[in-house]
């Protein structure tokens, strides 16, 4: 007997988080349809769900690789050269992975759609539909990242047969989208508000995903109305202390029920755990500190007066971590912060090579300093600061169960505004909707002139989306939709001043009105102050990734993208 395989194609992955998965590889009938033989009642269909779930958190190294993608923009870097300095190929790592991971959620989806139906009858109709949705929403959520990653590509919505590998070709990006619509839609008509168990997604959820898409395709109505449904029907608000958002414990809680959608690590199971906080903690404090922030990052966080470094009274250079947005310290570190990561309370510095620590009696005791002369830490690798963000929680950071956030109410509400503004809607609703979001980070409401101006509400509602998300990985689809990849991409990575007491000059913001618009630092006047790492590059083709190559290979018909 010949027996079914799913081959590199990324159609499916054989991962052992899909229980039974070697067997059912095995077992299956080349000449059967694979879904015959699943899902006929509904505990068969909860197993399915649960793989597809898991197979939509996609990682690298216990790691998500959502939470890697600002390190290929001007906000951080990663401590190798990676794909933000513009040197790929077409067989680039990451391309393949995320190829590989989109395809295996959806063969997942289709797999359980399809195979769920010859048990339709023995489910309540209730509880079968919404389990439908749920993976009809998953599978957008796979497709959003192919159509904004890769523009066409192959839409696949039912389980191949193997004669069928070799002979997909890509979708259009606008076919894509609008099946991502129309599963959302179907979605959202069936799921209610409040997910259905922890951790699975909601009607909000996919009205989210919608506006989402929607707002990176310049479909600005459609994602201000999407938007506006969760904001009036879901009772979600803010929880009232940013820093509790990207914790273990504040997580728990989800104060305001501000987090959507996160991935879940379950204490239950030893091996469930993240390396997202010991890739990025101090030295010092036992961390691994692989990934780091970029001075650009901290220069665009507002002053306590509301306004941007170059223009605030309050704004002190020398003492670049006061007076500031209360968000930088929960996103970035820099040298002289008190920190606690790993269990450790120090102070942070790359100057010296000793520092502070704190005892457990609350006295304090000096020791060496990891991060000044460690040639992997943040003095010699990076460019002398830490990412805060997902690295204060109090956690052993080798056993982390941290989960990185997908989606939360705060988006939502920059969605709206930034919908609003876009369509020249600017109503209280819009200035209410940024204010609910600056006020929680102790900011000024939005002032009078600004509320007036289009180009000021556009400038920003851009650095909000920074302040309020740096880390969560957007930032790499901001700059291309916002056009600004050739301004912001082909520069030197930027760090701290060279020592403790260099007074380096600030950076500039208005080289040009696209700079001032987009809140672009530029430190023609400091570099030599500073540290720095390599130069990055810009070139049209990275607009997209490319098809993987290995993918091509496989399956001459799929085209590439341009230039590559």
């Amino acid at each position: 007997m010949k027996y079914r395989f799913l081959s590199i194609l990324s159609l499916c992955v054989s991962m052992t988080l899909f229980s039974g998965c070697k067997d059912y590889l095995a077992q299956a009938p080349l000449d059967a349809p694979a879904t015959g033989e699943f899902f006929n009642n509904q505990n068969e269909m909860n197993g399915a769900l649960t793989a597809l779930y898991r197979s939509a958190y996609w990682n690298t190294g216990n790691t998500p690789y959502q939470s890697m993608m600002d390190g290929w923009t001007d906000l951080a870097l990663l401590r190798g050269l990676d794909l933000g300095e513009g040197n790929i190929d077409v067989y680039n790592a990451h391309a393949q992975n995320i190829w590989t991971f989109a395809y295996a959620t959806i063969q997942r989806a289709n797999t359980m759609i399809e195979g769920m139906e010859k048990g339709k009858g023995n489910v309540p109709a209730a509880t079968y539909n919404r389990l439908q949705a749920e993976a009809r929403v998953l599978r957008a959520y796979a497709y959003f990242y192919l159509a904004f990653m890769f523009g066409d590509a192959p839409l696949l919505t039912k389980p191949l047969s193997p004669e069928e590998f070799y002979t997909q070709t890509r979708t259009s990006k606008a076919e894509i989208i609008k099946f991502i619509y129309d599963e959302l839609d179907a979605a959202s008509s069936v799921l209610a508000w409040a997910p259905a168990d922890y951790g699975r997604v909601s009607k909000a959820v996919a009205l989210g995903l919608k506006a989402r898409t929607a707002l990176y395709n310049k479909e600005y109505q459609v994602a201000a109305n999407a938007s506006k449904q969760i904001i009036d029907g879901a009772g979600l608000s803010l929880n009232p202390n940013f820093g509790d958002l990207f914790t273990r414990t504040g997580q728990l809680s989800n104060a305001g029920k501000e987090i959507m959608f996160h991935v879940l690590h379950s204490e239950a199971d030893a091996n469930s755990i993240t390396y997202l906080p010991l890739g990025s903690i101090s030295r010092s404090a036992g961390g691994q500190s692989g990934r780091f922030p970029q001075q650009r990052l901290v220069d665009m966080f507002e002053a306590k007066d509301g306004k941007r470094i170059d223009e605030s009274t309050v704004y002190d250079p020398s003492k670049p971590s006061r007076n500031r947005d209360l968000r930088l310290k929960y996103t970035v570190a820099l040298p002289g912060d008190t920190i606690r990561m790993n269990l450790q309370t120090l102070v942070y510095t790359i100057y010296q090579n000793t520092t502070s620590f704190r005892n457990t009696d609350g006295s304090w005791i000096t020791r060496t300093n990891a991060d000044f002369d460690n040639a992997f830490g943040p003095g010699k690798s990076g460019v002398g600061l830490l990412h805060a963000k997902y690295t204060l929680t109090e956690e052993n950071a080798f056993t982390s169960r941290v989960g990185f956030i997908l989606m939360r109410y705060a988006e939502i509400l920059l969605m709206y505004a930034e919908a609003k503004i876009e369509l020249n809607q600017v109503d209280d609703s819009v200035i209410n909707a940024i204010n609910q979001v600056r006020q929680r980070a102790k900011q000024p409401v939005v002032e009078a002139d600004v509320r007036t101006s289009p180009t000021k509400l556009r400038q920003l509602i851009r650095r909000e989306r920074v302040a309020e998300l740096a880390m969560e990985g957007f930032r790499w689809f901001d700059i291309r939709r916002y056009g600004i990849g050739e301004l912001v991409m082909p520069q030197k990575i930027v760090g701290v001043p060279k020592t403790a007491t260099t007074l380096a000059a600030p950076p500039t913001f208005t080289s040009s009105a696209a700079h001032d618009l987009n809140n672009i630092p530029v430190y023609n006047n400091s570099e030599s102050q500073r540290f720095m790492r390599e130069q990055r590059y810009w070139y049209p083709r990275l607009e997209l990734l490319p098809v993987p190559q290995t993918e091509r290979d496989i399956n001459p018909k799929l085209t590439q993208n341009p230039n590559w």
